[in-house]
């Protein structure tokens, strides 16, 4: 079976490069670089199916013509020319990084009396202004004394509203989120009752909404896109951000995750939005932030992972070039989450003082502050943190070890000498719960292929589940590896109710999917109306929120203004 890398890693001269082609114009752009060779003159290889199936061929030969040039130089070519292209770097290289230091995202501080370390400090601006490292943290003497010092927290808010079923109605936010960040985010809300607007043009259309497989509906975009409306303008043109700006007066949230200063250059950023309506929010999201020597750099979540050392560590400790992380999609949700909380903090303010806010969210940021322990130990002990495949390093016997059966595995964590005397008595060696080998966890980690073996001989002769229940029954953490088919028929998760059906007209069967992120006594599970197709709600919002007339609305159809669904899409 082809290895699925839709983001490929490619050797250069000094390293190692990824490179992101999805757009037809990156792709274009790629073709001219490598000299248009006529075995991929097709205008097929314009789709990212038909390169993806040709990536035996074509990857050497991008890595050919990289072989000669450093990663810097590379990224600039590939910045110049519309391609991303973005470095691997290492989490050594990472703190020495110029982009970080300079936005503020890496600090030095102290964390303990004569211990100072660079760390990631936060996650989201406000306003402009980071929210993260201020002080290190209390003793137990100095949080008494800011506690009895400190008056009633518990401000007067005004009530919001009648409550609901959902705790976003009433709530409008136009979205012009794109990718799988954009869908995250905006979803976070259109889930729990804010009318959402996916504010579209055909002309440039969403990323998600191109199918690497082909189809007429990406399963993506009827999961992330869901109980949205659409509207179709061209935002391009002075009647199109007119347009926009209208509906802004008097909506809530606009989202959007663009390269910085998007808004700004089409006259619709926080500054220009906030003088038609004060209360507005505006979440702007990118790759590497606003500021620092990164901050136009073309970006994706997989060019984020290779910048800030996750796809570096995402690997085994004897895998230089087998990177594991080419089909994931990180930190995109968790940048978008992250997005969600920050426009929710500022909808929560605004109770008390009626004022929007503007925030930026990088999932740089996101990524390293989830990094944070591995960058700071790496900074006080350099050369000490490096790819360790599945192994704990802390802890022994712990990974991911093979059992009974084709390609089948369970993780096991043997934490601590309790965990160890449970496993060797499940076992039936109780023998080796004294010898010194494995006496205490230095001893173990230190002797770990030893104990691996003890562990590896049991499970080789029972199934994951197998293993897994008599391992938890004994008090020893373990999880047997489930495929992604399998959640569906997941005693726990069916008992939870944790999956639902997703209808689409486009789609050929429903779609299995997360019914909710938490269970709430009061709070409805999210509604499923299927994701709208570009512009299907067009007509409805013109007339409903601009206040159009027919000929009004025909005649801004007719100028390329509006951008109703297409009859071929239906």
């Amino acid at each position: 079976m082809r290895r699925i890398n839709f983001y490929p890693v490619l050797r250069c001269a000094d390293g190692q490069v990824r490179i992101c082609l999805l757009a037809k114009r990156q792709w274009r752009a790629m073709f001219a670089w490598l000299g248009e060779p006529e075995e991929f003159a097709d205008p097929a290889y314009d789709t990212i199916p038909a390169r993806f199936a040709a990536a035996d061929r074509l990857h050497p030969l991008i890595e050919e013509l990289f072989a000669g040039r450093t990663r810097d130089e590379l990224v600039a070519e590939g910045a110049a020319r519309g391609i991303p292209i973005g470095g691997v770097l290492r989490p050594s290289e990472v703190l020495t990084n110029d982009h970080f230091a300079a936005s503020g995202t890496l600090v030095d501080v102290e964390i303990a009396p004569g211990v100072e370390a660079r760390i990631p400090s936060g996650y989201v601006k406000f306003d402009r202004q980071r929210a993260g490292f201020r002080h290190g943290a209390q003793s137990l003497d100095e949080a008494a004394d800011f506690w009895s010092g400190t008056n009633d927290l518990h401000e007067s808010i005004p009530d919001a509203g009648v409550a609901g079923p959902h705790p976003f109605t009433g709530l409008r936010v136009l979205d012009l989120g794109v990718v799988v960040f954009g869908a995250e985010l905006g979803r976070q809300f259109a889930d729990h009752g804010a009318d959402v607007i996916k504010v579209e043009n055909r002309d440039f259309p969403d990323g998600l909404r191109q199918s690497k497989r082909g189809a007429s509906l990406a399963a993506s975009v009827a999961w992330g896109h869901r109980n949205r409306r659409s509207l179709g303008v061209n935002l391009r043109t002075d009647e199109g951000r007119e347009v926009f700006r209208q509906l802004a007066a008097e909506a809530d949230v606009v989202l959007a995750n663009f390269k910085p200063g998007t808004l700004d250059s089409m006259g619709i950023g926080y500054d220009e939005l906030r003088k038609i309506n004060p209360r507005i929010i505006v979440s702007d999201g990118s790759a590497f932030g606003s500021t620092g020597p990164w901050n136009n750099r073309l970006g994706y979540g997989p060019l984020v992972r290779a910048a800030c050392g996750v796809s570096a560590l995402w690997r085994y400790s004897d895998a230089d070039t087998g990177l594991s992380d080419g089909s994931t999609v990180y930190p995109d949700h968790i940048g978008g989450q992250v997005a969600a909380v920050a426009v929710l903090a500022a909808l929560i303010a605004r109770l008390s003082h009626g004022r929007g806010a503007e925030i930026e969210v990088a999932q740089a940021d996101a990524a390293l502050v989830a990094l944070g322990g591995q960058l700071v130990r790496e900074s006080l002990a350099p050369g000490s943190v490096s790819a360790v495949g599945n192994t704990d390093p802390f802890a022994a016997p712990a990974g991911v070890y093979p059992c009974a059966g084709d390609d089948e595995w369970c993780v096991v964590a043997v934490r601590d000498d309790q965990d160890w005397r449970n496993l060797t008595h499940l076992i039936g060696r109780d023998d080796l719960a004294g010898d010194p080998r494995f006496d205490g966890v230095a001893k173990r980690i230190e002797n770990r292929d030893e104990a691996d073996k003890v562990l590896t001989e049991w499970l080789s002769e029972r199934t994951p589940t197998e293993a897994m229940t008599a391992l938890q029954e004994a008090g020893v953490p373990a999880g047997a590896m489930v495929r992604l088919p399998e959640l569906l028929t997941d005693p726990h998760l069916s008992a939870r109710e944790a999956y639902t059906q997703l209808e689409h007209p486009l789609l050929p069967a429903p779609l299995p999917t997360a019914v909710r992120v938490a269970r709430f006594t009061s709070i409805a599970d999210a509604p499923l109306r299927p994701a709208p197709l570009p512009g299907a709600d067009t007509h409805e919002i013109a007339v409903e929120l601009l206040g159009l007339d027919e000929a009004g609305y025909s005649r801004l159809v007719a100028d390329g203004v509006l951008q109703p669904l297409e009859e071929s899409a239906r």
